[in-house]
């Protein structure tokens, strides 16, 4: 009688205690420093993450935020929020899913590599295309 309490206990809690890959990906995460929250979400055969939200959603001015760092000049007019920032994400192992991220602080492209650490935490590994220069931040599940 006991083993069967311990393997209903253990039945009940892996999904809350169990490994990264438990915990879906899908969602919405509040990016490192607060400055955006981007949903990531299934498109296509994979994932995808657009910015659902910024902390500064106009400039100056009081015109929504452009994407005027992007290196492709016929980019820059276009707006940042609701801007694909993950395309062609697919799953690389247990918790981890691999694809291109772009930027919109410094117009730049990465790999990246997102990796669930537990049921709020995603840490977000990029290195630049084209380049060596590597990141990586924590973003949270966004409440």
């Amino acid at each position: 009688m006991r083993l069967q309490s311990v393997l209903l206990t253990a039945a009940v809690l892996l999904p809350v205690t169990g490994p990264a890959h438990a915990v879906s990906i899908t969602g919405t995460w509040l990016t490192h420093k607060s400055k955006a929250k981007v949903q990531i979400s299934r498109c296509g055969s994979g994932l995808c993450g657009r910015i659902v939200w910024l902390r500064e959603a106009v400039d100056s001015a009081g015109k929504p935020v452009r994407d005027e760092r992007n290196r492709n000049e016929r980019y820059r007019s276009r707006r940042v929020l609701g801007l694909t920032t993950f395309s062609g994400l697919k799953a690389a192992g247990p918790g981890r899913w691999s694809g291109i991220m772009y930027n919109p602080e410094d117009g730049r492209t990465y790999r990246t590599n997102l990796t669930v650490l537990d049921g709020v935490s995603l840490r977000v590994d990029g290195c630049r295309v084209g380049g060596s220069a590597c990141g990586e931040r924590t973003w949270v599940r966004a409440r």
